[in-house]
């Protein structure tokens, strides 16, 4: 009760100090002439996106650059954040011996979608080679050439294969050949295991 009687008595005495103010305001409105009045107006409403300005829109607009500076560094922790799962990951298969041939094909089309080259390559076996040999085709086309070197680097961390033959080069597509993509094939064949 004593709160709400405390609010009133506040209230009233703001208004009290208000209408004072107010009345000298519209009295000097209407002593203006129309174009000053214009001119007021026009003043009023470039204060008003001036302050738009600098409480609201230019941290907006300071916070979104300073991100853009900061997102490399971060795509770049990030990639090495990665490098080291691999790693990890790598050290732990070869604690476990050997992968099988059936988890070392699912291995390479999980390190190719990885990469994001699923949809620009192709995984079969070569028919031209000893069936007993556990080796592995990899068909590019029009691949992003830094994917498919991130991925050759990052291929004996994710699968336990040698790399047998690399034969790429810059992808031509009706006689004009394409910067920054690569066509070819990649050979992969399952490590010996080292005699010990």
């Amino acid at each position: 009760m004593m709160f709400t009687a405390k609010l009133k008595e506040s209230a009233y005495a703001w208004q009290a100090r208000l209408t004072p103010i107010a009345g000298q305001a519209l009295a000097f409105w209407k002593l203006r002439s129309p174009r000053e009045r214009g001119f007021l107006l026009a003043g009023a409403l470039l204060l008003i996106a001036v302050l738009l300005w600098v409480l609201a829109l230019r941290p907006a607009v300071q916070t979104i650059q300073s991100a853009q500076q900061r997102l490399p560094v971060l795509q770049a922790q990030a990639a090495q954040l990665a490098a080291v799962i691999f790693e990890a990951k790598a050290l732990g298969d070869s604690r476990r011996g050997v992968m099988p041939a059936g988890d070392t094909e699912q291995a390479l089309l999980n390190s190719l979608r990885t990469a994001g080259l699923d949809t620009v390559s192709v995984l079969g076996r070569p028919t031209n080679v000893d069936p007993a040999q556990m080796q592995w085709r990899v068909e590019l086309a029009n691949a992003p050439a830094g994917r498919v070197m991130e991925w050759l680097a990052n291929l004996p961390f994710m699968v336990q294969t040698q790399t047998q033959l690399v034969d790429l080069a810059r992808s031509n597509v009706d006689g004009r050949d394409r910067p920054g993509q690569l066509s070819g094939v990649v050979v992969l064949a399952i490590q010996q295991a080292k005699a010990s």
